[in-house]
């Protein structure tokens, strides 16, 4: 995995939907690709883990408790797009819901080997795969 070329794809995919603010959900305690992003975007990264939060937040970025399985929508509502760094294949549909309700764009980085949820198109950029949900509510006039 490497780690530039996820933050390079974020943050071009991100500039070219004119995303302002962007969210990380399921962070765990992988915390470089958000502080990354950070220098260039309002980031929001979000856990279930109580520890991993606190982390984030020694590490400046603004970091929140949540619950996939039982997201809290407000706190997503302004967000443009979310992304999430290898999650478990279970939980992608649960990641794609909440960008479908909060009407963001959702990029996700899965681990190798997976099969796409029908619903996302794969992307390949120098060597990484990414699975794209564009969310066609967000660009209409």
């Amino acid at each position: 995995m490497n780690i530039d070329t996820i933050v390079e794809f974020i943050k071009n995919y991100a500039e070219k939907y004119k995303s302002k603010k962007i969210a990380e959900v399921g962070i765990g305690f992988k915390f470089d690709i958000a502080k990354e992003l950070n220098k260039y975007f309002d980031v929001m990264v979000t856990d279930i883990n109580k520890k991993s939060v606190e982390k984030g937040k020694l590490l400046g970025l603004n970091a929140y408790e949540d619950n996939l399985f039982n997201p809290n929508i407000e706190m997503y509502k302004n967000i443009d797009l979310i992304y999430s760094i290898r999650p478990p294949r279970d939980l992608q549909i649960y990641i794609l819901n909440l960008s479908k309700k909060v009407n963001a764009n959702l990029i996700i980085r899965p681990l190798l080997n997976e099969e796409v949820i029908e619903e996302l198109k794969l992307k390949s950029y120098k060597g990484e795969v990414f699975y794209i949900y564009e969310n066609k509510k967000q660009y209409s006039i």
